[in-house]
């Protein structure tokens, strides 16, 4: 208590240390600078005060999370321009209190009335406060916002600031942002980057996208040539007859006004030139009109049908747009392209003429010269060497003809151009690092693993000698005997009063059938099935599956409808790329047989039942397809790894 034995006042004190703080300035502008030896007295005695630049004050805070960085980034740039103001640490703290409002500035008053500690010392204070306000480090959110961010209707800079801001709080590696921006990208720009490794950092690839994305969209906005041959470009095209010449009446961007056009009506002149004798259609000077039989409406957009690669020679390489064009005779290459990279070109036997669907010559120039050969390589993996016939006037990079979709029968995206599959004749001739697929190999039957999702025990097992000692996990005849009864074991609880399933049977072809048989003798004898006089029965049949085999399918959906759904929870994909934040190894175990590990609840393994051509069968161990087959597995899988599940 004061001399008059009132109780003191916090902010009081904490005005009276600002205006303290601020009283200082004046002395401290009027300070003369040392005199020159030339200078009088008088000079002296009026020499200017030193002027300070005053900075603006941060916004008022009010407790935010999201503004707490950015106000104290604000307030440390106040203090470290006017030093001379805020030259103790209890003036520091003063000047951010200063600037707090509502829950914020109630909370500061209880530790400056306290004379807290933290009040005593800037960077204490600072310490404290991001505590109070500021989000914490491990914050998930920024992760699930990273791979939940995409493109979407941005620009590719919009899109690469909010990654690159994002990027900055999450913690994550290189790889690991590397792949989120890749997968962000609109699937065209995506395209053209899969030539590029992610060893060539985040920062360039961020850099190429944008100019990638920049002259994606200097094609499409490029002014385009009016002759002939650029009728690929996306631009609208009318498909109704061509427009007749300009009429007199329709010159410049006006019609004849109505007080022309009704002077010559009453003398009987000719509404296209004016004339008397004659009306319009009669006019010798107006030319003819073409007949047209039918109007047909016009498309507002043409949108050529287009893919992205990269044409390299062993001086050069450049990104280029491809027109795939199954109506071309040939695959082309433009002149201007042909130039910029030096290609060497030679004559060829004939020159030719390129035409259009009506017959009518496509430019003024013959093809005569071939380019080449020339490294394409379209999408990530498929790269050939071709040779292209030079077309001076081509508008596109490149044009790839009937000939080219003959050779590598890819099957295409028709909505973005991408090639969704390539033809079995791309084998190894274009995939040079990729190994023959097993569909295209020999094969007297093309029946593979139709057990039960267990591996050929004809192949020798090699095992590294590091993991010898585990020997007995890799042994395929102990994943393949039967389960016993575990407290996993898969149960089927059924809504009451609903009927039993009944499934019709699939005829199957004659390599089906011998499919069918080996699955179901290899089943008997490792005890996975058993006949059945089970009321249910669901329907078999084959799918087929990327490496040419078959793979065994009950069709499951009837019992599912009518069975009592196990929630338990699956994993989350951002949730478990959290844990993964900031590993450098990684592990990936691969079960033998998988579902098949898991029992059947006794007693309702007739619930599985299910009819083929020659009997009927029910399963002893949890088969694929049934409703709470993920759930009972997961429940599984956390109960035998719980000791290290989450664990740095």
């Amino acid at each position: 208590m004061d001399s008059s034995g009132s109780p003191p006042d916090p902010l009081r004190d904490l005005v009276d240390t600002l205006q303290q703080a601020l009283a200082a300035l004046p002395l401290l502008a009027a300070a003369p600078a040392p005199p020159s030896p030339a200078a009088t007295s008088a000079s002296t005695a009026s020499s200017a005060p030193v002027c300070v630049s005053p900075m603006a004050q941060p916004a008022p805070y009010s407790g935010s999370a999201e503004d707490c960085n950015g106000f104290l980034l604000q307030c440390s740039l106040v203090l470290e321009m006017q030093p001379h103001l805020y030259s103790t640490e209890r003036s520091k703290v003063a000047f951010i209190i200063a600037q707090l409002r509502g829950q914020a500035l109630l909370w500061a008053e209880s530790l400056w009335s306290q004379k807290s500690p933290v009040t005593q010392s800037y960077a204490s204070f600072v310490d404290h406060f991001k505590e109070v306000f500021g989000k914490p480090s491990w914050d998930s959110s920024v992760g699930e916002e990273l791979c939940r961010l995409q493109q979407g209707k941005l620009t590719v800079p919009e899109y690469a600031l909010q990654f690159r801001t994002l990027a900055a709080k999450s913690g994550w590696n290189e790889q690991a942002l590397l792949a989120a921006y890749r997968q962000g990208l609109k699937p065209q720009v995506r395209l053209h980057l899969a030539a590029y490794e992610d060893t060539i950092g985040l920062e360039r690839l961020i850099q190429l996208s944008i100019r990638v994305a920049a002259r994606m969209q200097s094609c499409v906005t490029e002014p385009q040539d009016q002759s002939p041959h650029n009728t690929w470009r996306d631009r609208p095209t009318p498909v109704s007859s061509p427009e007749p010449a300009p009429e007199p009446m329709h010159l410049g961007t006006s019609q004849l006004t109505p007080a022309e056009r009704q002077r010559r009506l009453t003398r009987s002149l000719c509404l296209y030139c004016g004339a008397p004798g004659h009306a319009l259609p009669e006019c010798p000077i107006r030319p003819p009109r073409p007949m047209v039989s039918t109007i047909v409406p016009s498309l507002p957009h043409m949108k050529p049908l287009t893919t992205h690669g990269t044409l390299s020679t062993t001086l050069s390489s450049v990104s280029v747009v491809a027109l795939l064009d199954s109506g071309s005779a040939g695959n082309f290459i433009s002149g201007t392209l042909c130039r910029q990279l030096g290609l060497r070109t030679e004559a060829t036997t004939t020159p030719y003429q390129v035409r259009s669907i009506t017959g009518k010559p496509l430019g003024r120039r013959q093809v005569s010269h071939s380019a080449g050969p020339v490294r394409l390589q379209i999408g990530a993996l498929h790269v050939e060497e071709t040779t292209l016939l030079v077309l001076e006037e081509s508008t596109a990079d490149i044009i790839l003809g009937r000939p080219w979709l003959e050779q590598h029968n890819p099957i295409l995206s028709w909505s973005t151009g991408e090639v969704l599959k390539w033809g079995d004749t791309c084998f190894p001739d274009c995939f040079p690092d990729l190994p023959v697929p097993l569909s295209l190999l020999p094969t007297p039957l093309p029946v593979q693993a139709t057990s039960i999702e267990s591996p050929s025990v004809h192949q020798p097992l090699q095992i590294p000698a590091c993991y010898t000692p585990f020997s007995d996990v890799f042994c395929p005849k102990r994943a393949s005997k039967l389960p016993p009864h575990r407290p996993w074991d898969c149960a089927i609880d059924l809504l009451p009063g609903e009927p039993v399933p009944r499934g019709r049977i699939y005829p199957l072809s004659i390599p089906e059938e011998k499919a069918m048989e080996e699955y179901i003798k290899e089943a008997l004898e490792q005890g996975y099935i058993r006949p059945s006089t089970s009321p249910a029965a669901s329907s078999f049949f084959f799918v087929a599956k990327k490496d040419g085999g078959l793979r065994p399918c009950i069709d499951y959906r009837a019992l599912n409808r009518i069975t009592v759904k196990f929630r338990y929870p699956l994993p989350l994909v951002p949730a478990a790329l959290e844990h993964l934040r900031g590993a450098t190894l990684f592990t990936k175990l691969d079960l033998r047989s998988a579902y098949n590990l898991i029992r059947i609840r006794e007693g309702d393994e007739w619930k599985t039942a299910f009819i083929t051509p020659t009997g009927h069968y029910e399963y002893l161990v949890m088969p694929y397809g049934l409703a709470n087959a993920p759930s009972v597995f997961q429940d599984f899988i956390h109960e035998v790894f719980r000791e290290f599940l989450h664990r740095s």
